[in-house]
């Protein structure tokens, strides 16, 4: 498994308002990116805490958006490091433009809860495909 690093997520946030003509304005929760990096590669007891990738990119598209990571751009940035994650893995997200904005939007609107988040791991099961 190949996962996202601080650099790279910073960087999509960086690249997501600087392509809108946005000021970059930084991180506002540098503790939740942290965890958002190091939580989908733990392990308890010799298993890991996320077992497969639907799981771990869930969490990482639930989070970003969830904790407010970034001072702008969580929405954005949370979708388009969705996308790495899944590329970085060799699968792709099979959805236009609209449906995934909804599906981001669905996101912000849901609990942030393992329920929630199951939920999305399911979604991104049946909407991926191998690359």
């Amino acid at each position: 498994m190949i996962y996202l690093t601080k650099e790279e997520i910073i960087m999509v946030n960086h690249q997501v308002l600087t392509r809108t003509g946005q000021k970059y304005m930084g991180i506002q929760y540098p503790e939740g990116l942290s965890v958002i990096v190091e939580q989908p590669q733990m392990t308890v007891f010799n298993r890991e805490l996320y077992p497969s990738i639907w799981l771990k990119a869930a969490y990482i598209v639930q989070k970003i958006t969830k904790k407010h990571i970034f001072i702008d751009g969580n929405k954005r940035t949370a979708y388009l490091c969705l996308l790495l994650f899944l590329k970085k893995n060799s699968w792709e997200l099979h959805l236009n433009a609209d449906e995934g904005e909804a599906f981001v939007v669905q996101i912000t609107l849901a609990d942030d809860s393992e329920e929630e988040m199951i939920e999305i791991s399911h979604f991104l099961e049946k909407h991926c495909v191998k690359a």
